[in-house]
């Protein structure tokens, strides 16, 4: 499907669409300045070994230390499991200064996870300047490709070094990939001699910001055009163009219409669906997306759709659409981790084995590597994505402050429990009267319900209790507050209880 791409700044926000055919892929937002991205490599200076978890922390000049594990010691194994021997020992001490590379963004109160084995992604190539290595990407399975691109990379690799030739390579000139090799070449050497040349804890490399990333990881010969709303990163397009991909400037469009870019394109409808939970599918079916701490669930329903034929048939129908959109979502929200899909439940062993077959086809478009593990007894397929940077709502949402992330507030008898207990503890400090600030919705309850009028009659007997609504109060929010004083001064608003 051919491919459009989006780029503009917004609000000190980069912020960047893919969209492959009539259906938006990806979305990112990322702060302009942006104090750590993947892939930029630091000098840094060791804190602390834990001997034990065979990992370090490591001050590379940012709020928080680095993680440095030796599992991490390699940026990403995946085309390297069986070919490279996989360091096992941390070998640091405190104060060592190394160089390391940030694989993955900070989260919550953890730092940047770091890699000590750097690695200079090109869009052709990726150059592993320690690692001997030399090998084709797993997502090009044409085995005559595979073979011709591999013995284009053995003739441009020299010893010492590490070459793992992308996708993109595909259909690029073997002249334009040996000018990468050499420029990745040169940008090794000049973080070499930076990291020779200054104290840490500093920054050697900045990866390149989300507008750079965009056109170097998924434009191809697929992509009909780029749109671009801000001049500034237009200018620099058409620079990257001029010297990298003379292909990019033909299809590099500048949008100047006085408008909302992504409105425009009506992209902004499909960014707010993907802050719902329920994404439905053409026939009238849907899936329910919910995020927990360990992992991602989804679930798939019939909804409307009742189909024409057997329910074996309609159920099947639904699965199959319902895997194409759940690859989809995954990629556009960036899921990563743990993934478990509860698909409807089909009896035909074939269904269930060309379920599979078509959502590992679907699974196969994400740049992002996904392994898909198989079905479970109860019918769960399981999933898992790699995961980098956080995920696309995290940049669009954040936590209620009055649920904290719950999506749930107490209920009225919960609320007017709390209320008992607050007034009990007020009289038993010797208040006579109290008042009680509270939301009209609650208000009304209480009153329309004489959900207190037994301990009025028989606790808080010779008490006045007055209630005081307000429209502006959250629904589970009150204040509670004594008053001795024989003449007491409320509000109008202010109704007695009982």
């Amino acid at each position: 499907m051919p491919i459009e791409i989006y780029i503009d700044e917004i609000g000190g926000n980069y912020v960047g669409a893919v969209k492959s055919g009539e259906k938006l892929v990806e979305y990112r937002l990322e702060k302009k300045n942006k104090t750590v991205t993947i892939g930029s490599i630091f000098k840094g200076r060791v804190e602390k070994v834990l001997t034990g978890m065979q990992a370090a922390f490591v001050n590379v000049g940012l709020d928080r230390n680095g993680y440095l594990s030796v599992d991490d010691m390699i940026m990403d194994r995946s085309e390297l499991v069986g070919k490279v021997e996989f360091p096992s020992i941390l070998d640091l001490k405190e104060g060592d200064e190394i160089m390391v590379q940030a694989v993955k963004d900070p989260a919550g109160s953890k730092g940047v996870r770091l890699t000590n084995h750097v690695s200079f992604a090109g869009r052709y190539v990726v150059f592993m300047p320690n690692i001997e290595f030399l090998g084709v990407s797993r997502k090009i399975t044409d085995e005559k490709a595979r073979n011709r691109l591999y013995d284009l990379a053995k003739s441009l690799k020299k010893d010492g070094f590490g070459l793992i030739v992308r996708t993109a390579a595909l259909d690029a000139k073997k002249s334009d990939i040996r000018r990468e090799v050499k420029y990745l070449i040169g940008e090794y050497a000049e973080v070499k001699k930076k990291f020779e040349s200054i104290s840490a804890p500093a920054c050697l490399h900045e990866e390149g910001n989300l507008a750079f990333r965009l056109i170097r990881d998924v434009f191809g010969s697929d992509t009909e055009k780029v749109v671009v709303g801000d001049a500034e990163i237009y200018e620099k397009m058409l620079g990257y163009a001029r010297k990298a991909d003379r292909r990019l400037k033909g299809r590099l469009q500048f949008f100047k219409d006085g408008v909302d870019m992504f409105r425009r394109f009506g992209l902004e409808e499909e960014v707010d669906a993907l802050l719902d939970r329920k994404v439905y599918l053409s026939s009238g079916a849907y899936i329910v997306i919910d995020k927990t701490e360990a992992l991602t669930a989804i679930d798939v329903n019939t909804g409307a759709f009742v189909g024409e034929e057997s329910l074996e048939e309609t159920v099947f129908k639904t699965n199959l659409m319902a895997a194409e959109e759940i690859a989809r979502q995954l990629r556009l929200r960036n899921i990563s981790g743990i993934i478990v899909v509860d698909f409807i439940d089909m009896t035909e062993e074939k269904h269930r084995q060309t379920l599979l077959k078509t959502l590992e086809e679907a699974l196969k478009k994400d740049r992002e590597r996904c392994n898909l593990i198989g079905m479970t007894e109860l019918g769960l397929v399981q999933i898992t994505r790699k995961k980098r940077r956080r995920e696309s709502a995290s940049s669009l949402l954040k936590t209620c402050p009055y649920c904290q992330g719950m999506g749930q507030i107490h209920s009225n008898e919960y609320t007017v429990m709390k209320i008992r207990a607050a007034l009990l503890d007020l009289f038993a400090d010797g208040y006579e009267n109290a008042t009680i600030d509270l939301n009209v919705e609650t208000a009304d309850y209480i009153l329309s319900k004489n959900v207190l009028k037994n301990d009025v009659e028989k606790i808080y007997v010779g008490k006045r209790v007055y209630i005081i609504p307000h429209k502006t109060y959250h629904q589970h929010f009150f204040i509670v507050k004594g008053n001795n004083d024989k003449a007491m001064q409320v509000p109008d608003k202010a109704v007695l209880l009982y």
